[in-house]
């Protein structure tokens, strides 16, 4: 392990939003599996949203992003 990941305190999610979210606001996401499996996204407005990562939306959300950024 390098010394930079120490120093790095990572946003966590604790509590997880059960809220679909508005994929067209997502700019990004981060894959989580520590305390519990959950992806994080990052809306435009700089917002960090945890939720579940096997709910069907999400799935959908991180593939759209996935695409998206291949795109570019």
């Amino acid at each position: 392990g390098s010394a930079s990941s120490q120093s790095m305190r990572k946003f966590s999610c604790v509590t997880l939003s059960t809220k679909q979210l508005n994929i067209r606001n997502l700019v990004s996401y981060e894959k989580q599996q520590v305390p519990t499996n959950a992806i994080m996204f990052i809306t435009a407005g700089g917002i960090r949203i945890c939720v579940s990562a096997d709910q069907r939306w999400v799935q959908a959300a991180v593939k759209r992003i996935d695409e998206r950024r291949a795109a570019k």
